[in-house]
């Protein structure tokens, strides 16, 4: 049985000041030996030299709490010996003043030593360890000259679609030189974590909010976990205040919720500090979350006589009914495709705005409540979910007939 090749060691170029600016909490530098840990990387030399920025190496105080990696800060005095007190066979070599798409950093682990990925103004790649005497020993710009025996990627030749945030996109590498490449990639990260299929109210609504408490929260050691945990409770809390006809504080607290469980995974994202586990939670309670709304109001506006013939119960059970359907249609989709039907096609991206999901049930539900309408919002979510789930329906069976299953829905 083969062994599995070991781990590479991280090589972090941080002698340019960038290396040590802030970004979204944490300096560039720390930003890649998080993104390294992550993949199971579990040591890494920072080199630095006069003009380097002393964040470069001076890390959060929460990262090894969070990761498991072994960092040392060598001086670019002598570049000779770039691996000297380690036995590292490859090594994934990066500048500090670089921003990578993960996908880039993927690419290179799998592929292993002799391979670099190129973009403008900047690349990285994984060497052997005696290919990295060669590179280190070169000056900047003849680096990539010496380096004539490994294979070249090209950033646009990478795959650029991310199944996860149903999202197509070409990979980045972005070399930040002053402030407007900082804000540059600033933007360009935050807009990394939102899916690119999403809702009206996420994308028109709370965008900024979320954007501004996510920055906020960066620069603390606030867990992206407490904030699922938060959410799902403000998801929770909503059932019983909707079921006693306390709309206004389920309202409430369903928005907290909703708003929370969009910091979590932004924040959990940037901050590089993500949880598969808590991402499974949050997944496994939103569905039944979002059907016990509907239960607890059809429960309210049918004064308790659900399994009466009441224009409150019939609307509760084809909303629950319909909402099932469309769930195992679209989950059934996927599991026949591999793709999400919200964005199996340009039409199917554009009608996930107004789609009924959680946030539109949600937005309809509040702009009743505000008219004083309850009931008449609720007759609305119904009848929105039943032209979701037709909608669904026929963009389903034409889609299968017709073999066309792609998008492309760029940030």
């Amino acid at each position: 049985m083969t062994e599995p090749s070991p781990a590479p060691l991280m090589w972090i170029d941080a002698t340019r000041p960038a290396a040590g600016w802030p970004l979204w909490g944490m300096s560039l530098v720390e930003r890649l030996l998080r993104e390294g840990a992550r993949r199971g990387l579990r040591h890494a030399v920072v080199l630095v030299g006069p003009e380097s920025h002393p964040g470069a190496a001076s890390p959060r105080s929460d990262l090894h709490r969070l990761h498991d990696i072994d960092v040392r800060v060598e001086h670019a005095t002598d570049r000779s010996q770039p691996l000297a007190g380690t036995e590292a066979a490859s090594v994934l070599v990066l500048d500090g003043d670089v921003v990578y798409d993960d996908r880039v950093i993927d690419h290179l682990i799998l592929a292993g030593p002799g391979h670099v990925v190129t973009g403008e103004g900047a690349f990285a790649a994984c060497l052997s360890a005696a290919d990295l005497q060669t590179f280190a020993a070169a000056t900047p710009g003849d680096r990539l000259a010496k380096m004539a025996d490994v294979d070249t990627t090209r950033l646009d030749e990478l795959p650029t679609y991310v199944a996860d945030l149903r999202l197509t996109m070409v990979p980045f590498m972005v070399r930040v030189a002053d402030g407007d490449d900082l804000r540059r990639v600033d933007r360009l990260l935050f807009h990394r974590t939102f899916k690119g299929v999403i809702d009206a109210v996420a994308r028109y609504g709370y965008y900024h909010f979320v954007r501004f408490t996510t920055r906020w929260l960066s620069r603390t050691t606030v867990s992206p976990n407490l904030l699922t945990v938060l959410s799902i409770l403000g998801i929770w809390v909503a059932i019983p205040c909707f079921a006693v006809g306390q709309i206004g504080w389920g309202i409430l607290s369903a928005w907290i919720g909703v708003i929370l469980d969009s910091v979590d995974g932004k924040l959990a994202r940037l901050t590089v500090n993500l949880s598969d586990a808590m991402g499974s939670l949050e997944h496994a309670a939103a569905m039944p979350g979002l059907g016990l709304w509907f239960v607890a109001l059809g429960w309210h506006l049918s004064a308790g006589q659900l399994l009466s013939p009441t224009p409150a119960s019939i609307a509760c059970w084809l909303l629950v009914g319909t909402f099932l359907a469309d769930k195992l249609l679209t989950g059934g989709f996927r599991k026949l495709t591999g793709v999400e039907l919200f964005d199996a096609r340009p039409l199917d991206a554009a009608f996930h705005l107004i789609a009924a999901r959680r946030n539109i049930h949600l937005l309809i539900l509040t702009v009743g409540a505000a008219i004083d309408s309850v009931a008449g919002a609720f007759d609305w979510m119904a009848a929105g979910m039943v032209a979701s789930f037709a909608f669904h329906g026929v963009r389903s069976a034409w889609i299968m007939l017709t073999g066309q299953r792609r998008v492309t829905t760029d940030v």
